[in-house]
């Protein structure tokens, strides 16, 4: 499913394939390894894993054809058409832009349904399902990390790049 949002048309859920547009195995965790969480919540990929070893902004990934991994620009435009000002949606490494965090979750009006998905450090070490959700996107900073959005209980959105890219977070596409 889709939804679109401003000029913008994004998947409505988070990505739950386990291989690469050209039918290679990738690297993904389910929480828990429970196949209702897989159904509820997708699977979590490292970032390597989600780019497809690409390293461009805005690749494909394990996007379908026609779709990519969004850059932080992308999603700063989605926290825009959900009422974010610029200069909130430009600040790092915070929470920031409320009430956009629960507009975007699931429930909120704008239909993105962002459920709180939780995020894996590696096989079998999974945390925060219920508590928070977290998305990659395509862009890497210049910690040598890549760019992140964060969902809690509160109705704001983090932008982080602290983490490594091992870690497995959710993944949504946009279109092209």
């Amino acid at each position: 499913q889709t939804v679109k949002i401003g000029v913008q048309t994004w998947m409505k859920e988070n990505l739950r394939v386990t291989r690469a547009p050209d039918g290679s195995a990738i690297v993904s965790y389910v929480y828990n390894n429970d196949p209702k969480n897989e159904t509820l919540y997708g699977r979590l990929y490292p970032w390597e894993s989600a780019m497809n070893g690409s390293t461009t902004e805005k690749a494909q990934g394990i996007c379908p054809t026609g779709w990519h991994i969004p850059g932080d620009e992308e999603v700063k435009l989605l926290e825009i058409a959900m009422g974010m000002s610029r200069s909130l949606a430009d600040l790092g490494n915070t929470w920031r832009g409320s009430p956009v965090g629960t507009l975007l979750k699931v429930g909120g009006s704008s239909g993105f349904d962002m459920p709180l998905s939780g995020l894996c450090f590696f096989a079998g070490s999974c945390y925060n399902l219920g508590v928070a959700g977290y998305l990659y996107t395509s862009t890497m900073s210049t910690s040598g990390n890549p760019w992140r959005r964060c969902f809690d209980g509160t109705s704001d959105v983090g932008r982080w790049d602290t983490w490594p890219k091992s870690y497995g977070l959710s993944i949504r596409c946009i279109k092209n």
